[in-house]
């Protein structure tokens, strides 16, 4: 099929990663057909402007449809949710469906995240983890990650759907993300909203054991580029034309490193000189304090090392390597928008 005709089905369209994807799949395939599921009414309209040409209003739990409209699609983006099982279950379903209807493999472009590295070292540096970080080259090691790591139980579906030929299963796992979104509606990244109001909330910010556990990190810039790479691999005859391992396009997304100390630092001292919290000092607590807090703040003091060798091997580089200042500026355009 050419890309002149090429049907797509987007989920997550309206999400931070999704609305920024849509300006660049636009122009990378100025002639496909994009539906996307919308849930709000009031947000269609900026969308179609900004390139979907279908809009089907309906939520993640509407699994008939979305089964129907990846029935529809010869490629189907999801960046909308790395952990709801069903619908992933929906998007397989009727991309099985297409296959069987067409004898072509569809595309599918999956969000997971490097969370499935992760480890509980509750705040402090493991060692072993820093030597021996995921490399995506290594598949071998990636087929073995736990079946208890998040996001694991997502990915494993497409994986079987991928073995038995019934799919491309792209996964692409992107780190902690920064930077504004760029699509028609200002959308912040997941971690960094939730610390501010965090800190917000307790009048001040903290770090979980000596703050050393590490991290990836990437710009959203950088991973837009990544994912138009990836989408122009997935598409190409050439990739078309050989069935592949499922484990050889697990994707995954670097730009640099940071520290749980060095991101609660940052933060907590944009926010004191915006005058958001009255002290810049970042308090040591433990990962049971962490927990009593919020019960997702233990994550913040996990480990997770990628080596993104497919991408670099693709010609991928990161850009923007100033990450603090695009943090700082994150923080503050995050306040102005809480404070609005």
């Amino acid at each position: 099929m050419s890309q002149e005709a090429l049907p797509v089905f987007f989920l997550g369209v309206t999400g931070y990663i999704g609305e920024s994807i849509l300006g660049r799949l636009v122009k990378l395939l100025p002639n496909a057909h994009i539906t996307a599921l919308i849930r709000s009414e009031s947000v269609i309209p900026a969308f179609k402007a900004a390139g979907v040409h279908e809009v089907i209003h309906g939520t993640h739990k509407d699994l008939e449809i979305i089964t129907a409209a990846s029935r529809s699609a010869e490629l189907v983006i999801n960046t909308a949710d790395a952990d709801d099982f069903d619908l992933t279950a929906a998007v397989l379903a009727g991309l099985k469906e297409r296959y069987q209807e067409t004898g072509r493999r569809p595309i599918l472009i999956h969000t997971s995240g490097t969370g499935i590295l992760a480890d509980s070292a509750g705040g402090v540096l493991d060692p072993a983890v820093a030597a021996a970080p995921y490399d995506d080259a290594d598949e071998e090691r990636i087929m073995n990650i736990p079946p208890t790591a998040i996001h694991r139980a997502v990915d494993n579906q497409i994986f079987e759907a991928d073995a038995a030929g019934i799919i491309d299963g792209w996964i692409i796992s992107p780190p902690m993300i920064f930077g504004p979104s760029s699509g028609p509606l200002p959308r912040e990244s997941v971690l960094v909203p939730h610390i501010v109001k965090l800190a917000m909330h307790l009048k001040g910010l903290f770090r979980l054991g000596d703050g050393t556990s590490t991290w990836d990190r990437a710009h959203i810039q950088d991973v837009l580029d990544l994912y138009e790479l990836f989408i122009t691999k997935a598409l190409s005859a050439e990739t078309r034309a050989v069935r592949s391992s499922p484990y050889s396009k697990f994707i995954l997304v670097s730009g640099g490193k940071y520290t749980h100390g060095e991101l609660m630092e940052i933060i907590a001292g944009v926010l004191h000189k915006m005058g958001t919290i009255p002290s810049a000092d970042v308090k040591q607590v433990t990962v049971e304090e962490g927990a009593a807090i919020h019960p997702l703040v233990p994550y913040l003091g996990t480990n997770s090392f990628a080596v993104p060798t497919k991408a670099r091997e693709l010609g991928w580089t990161p850009k923007h390597l100033n990450w603090r200042a695009d943090l700082e500026a994150d923080v503050e355009r995050i306040v102005q928008s809480l404070s609005a």
